[in-house]
């Protein structure tokens, strides 16, 4: 073996040691991604009021023919004067989505139908809530259980004076 040959082995294994800590770095900043992940769940579920919630958004309000986006599952909250909704591949801790309840009114509710296209959760409420933000009006729909729904409901109902927009029992 000639020290042309030797060099040349030594190269070779100095690269496959830095490939394979690379291949280890990378499944370890994966893990521990995945680690933060169930952690912020955990976190997220042990807040008061939570609850499992789909969203998507339809668009302006005055537009009939908007197409409605994709269904996402996520864990909402009401709390003081938001309703917050967080997706679940997010490594953030504040929500993805927050409504504040001055700007926010409950259009209707009804059953899940076909045409809603839920992938998940049949048997619940599907809402849908406008909103008035920054003077634009927009749509968005939630599916939750028939209790949150009724809680929500109270939410909207318990806001301060002036600040309630909410369908009432004659309009449903």
């Amino acid at each position: 073996m000639g020290p042309v040959h030797v060099s040349l082995q030594v190269a070779l294994v100095s690269v496959i040691q830095l490939e394979l800590m690379a291949a280890v770095l990378v499944v370890a900043i994966v893990a521990m991604a995945m680690v933060w992940l169930l952690i912020r769940h955990q976190i997220l579920l042990r807040r008061r009021g939570v609850f499992v919630c789909g969203l998507r958004t339809l668009g302006p309000d005055e537009s009939a023919e908007a197409r409605p986006g994709k269904w996402m599952l996520g864990l909402a909250q009401y709390c003081a004067g938001d309703f917050v909704w967080y997706r679940p591949i997010n490594p953030c801790l504040s929500p993805s989505v927050a409504l504040h309840r001055s700007s926010l009114e409950m259009a209707e509710h009804h059953r899940p139908t076909p045409g809603d296209q839920i992938p998940f959760m049949m048997s619940q409420e599907v809402i849908t809530l406008v909103t008035a933000a920054s003077g634009q009006r927009s749509r968005c729909q939630i599916v939750v259980d028939k209790g949150v729904l009724t809680g929500l409901m109270s939410w909207l109902e318990a806001a301060p004076p002036g600040e309630a927009n909410h369908l009432t029992a004659r309009s449903m």
